[in-house]
């Protein structure tokens, strides 16, 4: 099975397997969760054994796995948007292919990404179709929201809502596309928050590495005005950096914490264990104790709507704050 390919969601995959190998498969299945955790792939991986004439093959060769790795299997058919919505014509062009019987098995399946961008028209019209759906057609869709969706359409679609990955399995995954230094893995892991994009993301672009760099230079030079304007004015410039800023800041000082008990092989930070040595020795573990639940209580003022300005002013100074 194609299903057994897939790292991860382990409990997801046994239910599904189950369903195929059962035949109780039915007539609407939703993936959910958050952008970049690999909806596309775990159904597009369940659409594959949905499909295949032969399931019990490694590396199958039917007729349908063939057409389908090649993009040109008549029995799927996926809706395409604009990724601003997705209009009633898009819903009204799925159901007349419906119409048809499957060309080479019993099933014909139809996969709608970015789900929760269907308009309440286009919704509607779906729900013709999941209320008397024709025996052979199983209808997947991909969304961020589940709740986004109408009641009527919920209620009719089983929702198999995806969870982050473990470290382990983020490993796995990250390394069977690309190689990544020990001594960054741990800061990668961290910052992916369990979701696969985030972390290819970060291999790719560096993003978050440049930033991280940024905010280490203040402890590097905790007297450098120039550093702590730089940061003060990228953060009043880009607001959607402010969490990760929080998430690197509480990183260090925890790290800090964790290498003054001897604890330097669990270090998230680990490539930059010259600056977290540094800053271990300046802070007692109380210190470090009261700047991490600091933080933490700034970064909840600032979902209060505070003060955005005063709130990054206030929050430099407890960097700075020796």
């Amino acid at each position: 099975m194609e299903l057994d390919n897939i790292i991860g969601q382990r409990d997801l995959i046994i239910q599904l397997k189950r369903l195929l190998e059962l035949d109780l498969t039915g007539h609407a299945y939703a993936f959910s969760g958050p952008a970049g955790i690999g909806k596309k792939t775990l159904a597009s991986a369940f659409i594959k054994d949905l499909l295949c004439l032969d399931r019990k093959s490694e590396n199958c060769r039917c007729i349908s796995c063939r057409t389908l790795n090649e993009g040109t299997n008549p029995d799927f058919y996926e809706v395409q948007s604009d990724k601003k919505s997705i209009g009633v014509d898009s819903i009204r062009e799925l159901r007349d292919d419906a119409a048809h019987r499957p060309a080479y098995g019993n099933r014909k399946v139809y996969l709608i990404p970015d789900a929760e961008l269907m308009t309440v028209q286009a919704q509607n019209c779906l729900l013709k179709t999941l209320e008397e759906p024709p025996e052979y057609v199983v209808i997947i869709l991909l969304t961020t929201s589940f709740e986004a969706l109408l009641p009527t359409i919920q209620s009719r679609t089983v929702n198999l809502r995806m969870s982050p990955y473990s470290d382990e399995e983020m490993k796995k995954i990250i390394g069977s596309v690309h190689p990544v230094p020990d001594e960054e893995l741990g800061f990668i892991l961290r910052f992916s928050h369990g979701i696969p994009l985030n972390a290819f993301r970060m291999i790719e672009e560096g993003k978050v590495k440049d930033l991280r760099s940024q905010v280490l230079r203040i402890f590097e030079k905790p007297g450098d005005f120039i550093q702590t304007e730089n940061l003060r004015k990228m953060l009043l410039d880009s607001r959607e950096e402010l969490s990760t800023v929080f998430d690197i800041l509480l990183s260090v000082y925890r790290d800090s914490l964790v290498y003054k008990h001897g604890m330097e092989n669990r270090l998230i930070n680990s490539d930059k264990k010259d600056i977290i040595k540094n800053i271990a020795s300046s802070y007692e573990n109380h210190i470090l104790l009261d700047k991490i639940a600091n933080l933490e209580k700034m970064r909840r003022n600032f979902s209060y709507n505070i003060n955005y300005q005063l709130g990054i002013d206030a929050l430099l100074m407890e960097i700075q704050e020796v």
